[in-house]
């Protein structure tokens, strides 16, 4: 149960850090509002669990064998990322007056959230780390469940909490007196992290 619960805490840390993932639950529900937010962090959840059951099941392994396919993930999720960075610099380089009402589509977030968190190839290398100091010689399959589980509800709410701060009056209206600078950190975030992932050796 220690080891378990130290596994819980590293996990936490990890996903509560700042990262394209968080960075666009708050940017997102600080400009749409509630329920788009918790539509992205839910995408972005799927993603984690994704590649956590991958690990568990051993095909990460499997995958991590075919270089090719690492390699054109890689290019997939960084270019992703350099997409969005250039929407967050348009969007930052655009006064108050030039932008237009946002059309907010449920279901595309989601799986914007869910293309965030797959097309980004670090969990296949993060999981297995995690596992092995979480998992002990000898656990029962219910104990590798658990594990899973219990990292799905911490993620979710990390993130839905994230989603709760952000979506307040008082955030959003913080948020769209200084949204052209903090665009201007976002698109230098995930042009950072699109480039990083770019030129990875994984």
């Amino acid at each position: 149960m220690s080891t378990l619960l130290i596994t819980y805490l590293v996990f936490a840390l990890a996903v509560a850090s700042p990262g394209p993932a968080t960075l666009a639950i708050m940017s997102t529900s600080a400009t749409m509002g509630r329920a788009a937010g918790f539509r992205l962090a839910l995408g972005i959840s799927s993603g984690s669990i994704f590649w956590g059951v991958l690990v568990a099941l051993g095909l990460a392994a499997f995958l991590l064998k075919f270089s090719w396919a690492l390699i054109g993930l890689k290019i997939v999720g960084g270019t992703y990322l350099l997409w969005l960075g250039v929407k967050a610099l348009r969007s930052a380089f655009t006064p108050d007056s030039g932008l237009k009402p946002a059309k907010i589509r449920q279901k595309k977030l989601y799986w914007q959230g869910l293309a965030l968190h797959l097309t980004n190839p670090k969990p296949l290398l993060a999981w297995p780390a995690m596992i092995a100091i979480g998992v002990p010689d000898g656990a029962p399959e219910a104990y590798m469940t658990k594990l899973l589980i219990g990292c799905l509800l911490i993620a979710s709410t990390i993130f839905f909490t994230y989603v709760l701060l952000f979506s307040t009056p008082k955030m959003m209206a913080g948020y769209a007196l200084m949204r052209r600078k903090i665009e201007g950190v976002l698109a230098a975030v995930f042009g950072l992290a699109g480039v990083k992932l770019l030129t990875s050796t994984i």
